[in-house]
């Protein structure tokens, strides 16, 4: 399995702010993802100020993001990126000093 982030445009007409909106394209993403039959895992998406959104998810290949885009619907540019390493406090060496 891979993780990765896949980066979209937000819909126009769609209101991050709003509950019943951003539950109602929970829903469709999940039901896009149970489609992939355990192919993939969503972790959690971030919506930011310049419209976009980044969801971080877990997949057995990239051939899954292509099938979760296509029964998702989601149209206009979307760009995958792999990560490589998560970074997080957890990393910092204890008595490490700055460089």
């Amino acid at each position: 399995m891979i993780k990765v982030l896949i980066e979209r445009d937000l819909p126009e007409n769609f209101d991050v702010t709003d509950d019943e909106q951003a539950a109602r394209h929970a829903r469709i993403a999940l039901n896009a993802i149970v489609a992939t039959q355990g192919k993939m895992h969503w972790l959690c998406t971030y919506a930011t100020d310049d419209r976009k959104l980044f969801g971080l998810v877990v997949v057995e290949s990239e051939q899954v993001i292509e099938d979760y885009v296509r029964n998702a619907g989601i149209g206009g540019n979307v760009r995958v990126h792999r990560v490589l390493r998560v970074l997080d406090p957890a990393l910092a060496a204890p008595g490490v000093s700055e460089a």
